[in-house]
């Protein structure tokens, strides 16, 4: 398969598994390499060196950056398209990476670790809310872009697209008026590299009703803000709460505070943006010091000084 009309978040997403794959097989060095494998390598490479900018401000993956390394200590001063792979130095490449194991699950720990302590963070918000409010609408959608126009989009537009509607949540624009909390989760697809965004948003159900509606307006102001671009996918449609509620699950939509199911399955919902199990999903290229993981502020509006529930 040829990869060459192909965007960057799917050639480093390819290249990043390719990677994980090697390190994770305890099969000789031999005995992973095939036919397939040797051409599936030479059908990456060229077009991945043409998308890997070592010079940017882009921060790439451990298992990315070992490629790139691994790749230049093998062919030296080659053009990329003069590189061709075969039993020999495919053979080299994969001892070369599997010397960066360690650096790699490191790296794996780490986000572990955030993930962890956001779990930590976001069950404690999720608590202050309800215990400040009897009910509360929990509204669930999943932010991404078109797939016939994915290979449109850099990080750059991701996080620029992101920081937009993270301001319009801060200022209550439109459609996040009577907002009291929020939480968002930047995420990578394991296949594809399609960029997205796990959004929560929770309203004050004594202000606002309709979850549908919401998730309606949301997907609607993401189109806008991405020029047309996004899409937008909401679990507020009748079939999907009815198969969450068939199974005891139902945990977006108005969920009231002296309903303990309810509320225990509004935290799962919630949870789901910090999800351990999701590790093919963390961004394999991002920008310095870009959060992929946020949510509100918890305060009381009598407070004195301090800003209302959940700036």
């Amino acid at each position: 398969m040829k990869y060459s009309n192909h965007n960057q978040n799917f050639l480093m997403t390819k290249v990043h598994q390719l990677v994980i794959n090697i390190i994770s097989s305890r099969a000789k060095s031999d005995s992973i390499i095939s036919d397939s494998f040797i051409n599936e390598l030479n059908n990456l490479y060229q077009p991945f060196m043409y998308c890997y900018e070592p010079d940017t401000e882009l921060v790439y993956s451990m298992p990315i950056n070992a490629f790139f390394i691994s790749t230049q200590l093998i062919v030296g001063d080659q053009y990329p398209n003069e590189v061709i792979w075969d039993n020999s130095n495919v053979a080299e490449l994969i001892d070369r990476l599997r010397c960066y194991k360690r650096e790699i699950n490191r790296e794996k720990c780490v986000l572990k670790y955030e993930e962890g302590k956001n779990k930590e963070s976001l069950g404690l918000y999720i608590t202050q809310l309800f215990n400040h409010h009897a009910r509360l609408i929990f509204v669930r959608v999943d932010l991404k872009y078109a797939k016939d126009c994915s290979h449109l989009i850099t990080i750059e537009d991701f996080h620029d697209h992101i920081k937009k509607l993270c301001q319009m949540i801060r200022n209550e624009d439109t459609c996040f008026r009577c907002l009291q909390g929020y939480a968002w989760a930047l995420e990578q697809g394991g296949i594809e590299g399609g960029l997205h965004c796990h959004l929560l948003l929770i309203y004050d159900g004594n202000k606002r009703q309709n979850d549908w509606y919401i998730a309606k307006e949301v997907g609607e102001k993401w189109k806008v803000i991405t020029g047309g671009l996004g899409e937008c996918y909401s679990y507020h449609d009748k079939e999907t709460k009815q198969g969450y509620e068939r199974n005891g699950k139902l945990g977006i939509g108005m969920i009231h505070r002296n309903e303990p199911q309810e509320v225990e399955n509004a935290l799962d919902s919630a949870l789901y943006l910090t999800k351990p199990s999701k590790e093919d999903q963390h961004l394999k290229v991002w920008l310095p010091n870009m959060n992929t993981f946020a949510h509100g502020r918890y305060r009381t509006s009598d407070r004195r000084g301090l800003p209302p529930i959940s700036k």
